[in-house]
């Protein structure tokens, strides 16, 4: 299956799995660098749900912008992350929606 970001190619689902309600796959990147940088902002974005309830507000803004920085990212970069189109193209050619898409370590998770 292919996956697409914002309707361009970004990578090559090369295994897949499916256990109710998520799907994961491994991914083969079009673009390592660009890959890459999701990879880092799907972990920010981990850090964030993690520590979200956990820390007080001004103590979450300085600790995000800590992890933001350590991981090498802008802004932009985790905005795009968080709001891009994530689309999969089965083996029949028809384009589904990816609901929830995760990074992680070369994987992906999503709902269909």
């Amino acid at each position: 299956m292919l996956l697409r970001c914002d309707g361009k190619p970004f990578a090559t689902i090369v295994r897949y799995g499916y256990e109710t309600p998520w799907a994961n796959g491994e991914l083969r990147a079009d673009d390592p660098g660009e890959f890459d940088r999701f990879d880092r902002a799907g972990a920010l974005a981990r850090w964030s749900r993690e520590q979200a309830e956990l820390l007080a507000d001004d103590e979450y803004d300085a600790g995000y912008e800590r992890e933001q920085a350590r991981l090498g990212l802008t802004d932009d970069d985790a905005r795009h992350c968080e709001s891009a189109a994530w689309t999969i193209v089965t083996a029949d050619g028809e384009e589904h929606q990816a609901y929830s898409l995760d990074f992680l370590d070369g994987w992906i998770q999503w709902r269909w």
